[in-house]
């Protein structure tokens, strides 16, 4: 599982990435950049983006990443380390998909 995001800047919308592989083979991916998305293979519905990033939901800026780190818990069981939410970033290097 590939998990990614950029906040949004001055003239440019905030991106999110996943995609998730098995055995080597992508099973499925999607990436929103601001209002656009773009998908790959069958998103499992609790991931769904637009259930995520809800294009008419006021909130949907301010909540940021919150709403899909949350999916993803409940989905697969995945967490990140409080730290990493309070205290920025964590290491990143570059994976293979």
């Amino acid at each position: 599982m590939t998990v990614w995001n950029g906040p949004s800047r001055t003239h440019r919308p905030g991106v999110f990435h996943l995609s998730v592989t098995e055995k080597g083979e992508e099973r499925y991916a999607f990436t929103v950049r601001g209002t656009s998305v773009s998908r790959r293979g069958s998103v499992p519905t609790a991931l769904d983006p637009d259930r995520l990033f809800p294009q008419d939901d006021a909130r949907a800026e301010r909540l940021g990443e919150r709403r899909p780190l949350e999916a993803l818990t409940a989905e697969c069981g995945v967490r990140l380390p409080r730290f990493a939410l309070s205290r920025g970033r964590l290491h990143s290097f570059r994976t293979r998909p």
